[in-house]
């Protein structure tokens, strides 16, 4: 009889314990919940979109500008003409001399691609510097230029800032200068004709 009621107290007690723990873990449950609760009040409202910050965008690099091409047929201050660069897509515009080794190497180049030039339509004209009316005619007689050739203008070659001889030049119709080539070897020059021929192929 004894041991009934003590096997009856034993379930009573297991079932409190558990009853006990269960209120607990509700409790610690619903506190959690709570607590979430209170983080996302607290959360601050979100401010109303302003205007969108403008993104910045690098302006495109401007193309160099080719001063006005003066000349004539002998060394002068403002030259007797101007060159019309509007009448060919491009020009190659080169600064030589008949005393300069390397004048002689261009000029080669141009002869050989003059025909394909012209039916291209770039315009080819070489401009002397530092030269006189006799050496350049020594000068023709021994190269044959089959391009425009002339003595360059004080103005002109100021506004190019007395460049170095040879110097040659690629430049658009509406003065744009694409290239600028200074001192340069045959190689230079023929990769440079190769462009062109690519850039004038349509």
């Amino acid at each position: 009889m004894i041991r009934k009621k003590n096997m009856k107290r034993e379930k009573t007690h297991h079932f409190l314990f558990a009853l006990f723990g269960l209120l607990i873990s509700l409790f610690i449950f619903n506190h959690v919940l709570a607590a979430d609760d209170k983080k996302k009040d607290d959360k601050p409202a979100a401010t109303p979109a302003g205007p969108p910050v403008p993104i910045y965008i690098p302006p495109l690099p401007r193309h160099v500008e080719f001063p006005p091409i003066t000349y004539g047929k002998e060394a002068s201050i403002e030259g007797e003409t101007e060159l019309n660069i509007t009448k060919m897509r491009f020009w190659y515009v080169a600064i030589l001399a008949s005393w300069n080794v390397k004048s002689n190497e261009i000029a080669d180049i141009l002869n050989k691609n003059y025909k394909v030039f012209t039916q291209r339509n770039v315009g080819v004209i070489a401009l002397y510097s530092n030269d006189t009316k006799e050496s350049v005619a020594n000068w023709r007689k021994k190269n044959n230029p089959l391009f425009m050739n002339e003595f360059a203008s004080r103005n002109f070659l100021d506004a190019l800032k007395n460049p170095k001889i040879p110097t040659v030049w690629v430049i658009g119709n509406l003065g744009e200068v694409l290239q600028r080539l200074e001192l340069p070897t045959k190689e230079e020059m023929q990769k440079s004709v190769e462009k062109v021929m690519i850039l004038t192929a349509f």
